[in-house]
């Protein structure tokens, strides 16, 4: 049976994930597609993190700018080489 929490429905198969920030419900048919969006973005906030380690502010870092996303874009063509 479907429930609601929050305001938010669940739905039988749904995906519940939850962390230190709270939960979400993701309905099953986008669950691979969240997943693939949610694991790029874990690498750009690391990517990210470590600028911001390295002593640059946030500005243009987050949210991310155009010159921040072609620097993070060769970044990633670095790792994968």
């Amino acid at each position: 049976m479907p429930i609601a929490c929050g305001g938010v429905p669940a739905y039988p198969a749904d995906i519940i994930v939850g962390d230190a920030d709270g939960v979400a419900v993701i309905p099953r048919h986008l669950a691979d597609e969240v997943a693939r969006n949610a694991a790029e973005q874990e690498v750009l906030e690391r990517y990210i993190l470590k600028r911001v380690a390295s002593g640059e502010g946030l500005r243009g870092l987050y949210p991310i700018n155009e010159n921040t996303r072609a620097a993070y874009e060769a970044w990633r063509k670095e790792q994968a080489a």
